[in-house]
């Protein structure tokens, strides 16, 4: 098992509505002068930058006040590129590894970095027989998104590991119509059968059995 890197590490962040897990993909448009900036010295560098989701607070709406992010994330490491304009790039990353948000603050130029402490990787679990049924959803929903074609638009990529708990309860968090808060929760999980027991209950509790790709 992989252990923290106990010394912080110092990323830029891209906040999102949306959550990235370990071995996620996820695809960019970039035209902000701050991101733009930022893909280009990841990619000089070959380094990752730092996916984490915007927690939106609904009783204040006030325009100057800063973001508040969730404080897991997951690292992105850019593997498609294509600069369709000068100040527009079409991106796609993968999740490599999740992290814990120590501190944050913003730069002149709008970018937020943070200094982070990487967080254990999923150890290798095999999938316990009471979540055979969700894993047996997994390859459906697999199956479906190969017969149609559309893995080049899918939040995830080969190889498919269908019979490791960490692999299967975050593509299934990735695909869920659950809200973001919940997935949060998952991805903050650090045990990855703990993780799938979750996910479980969701699909059991939310009858989401009969999940549909949208």
């Amino acid at each position: 098992m992989t252990k923290s890197n106990p010394i912080p590490r110092k990323i830029p962040l891209f906040p999102l509505g949306t959550v990235l897990f370990p071995d996620g993909v996820i695809a960019l448009k970039i035209f902000e002068a701050r991101y733009l900036d930022m893909i280009k010295q990841c990619l000089r560098d070959k380094t990752e930058f730092g996916v984490v989701s915007i927690i939106k607070n609904s009783e204040v709406d006030d325009q100057d006040s800063p973001p508040t992010f969730s404080n897991i994330g997951t690292l992105a490491l850019i593997e498609d590129f294509d600069p369709v304009q000068p100040a527009l790039y079409m991106t796609k990353s993968f999740g490599t590894q999740r992290f814990k948000i120590l501190n944050s603050a913003q730069q002149d130029n709008g970018l937020w970095v943070g200094d982070v402490e990487l967080l254990d990787k999923d150890p290798l679990i095999p999938i316990p027989q009471e979540h055979q049924g969700v894993a047996k959803l997994l390859d459906e929903i697999i199956s479906v998104i190969q017969s149609e074609d559309l893995l080049g638009d899918a939040p995830f990529k080969k190889p498919f590991k269908t019979d490791d708990c960490g692999w299967v309860s975050n593509r299934l968090a990735e695909l869920l119509p659950i809200s973001l808060a919940q997935k949060n929760h998952l991805l903050a999980q650090t045990n990855p059968r703990i993780r799938l027991d979750l996910i479980t209950e969701i699909i059991e509790d939310d009858d989401l059995r009969n999940l549909t790709m949208h």
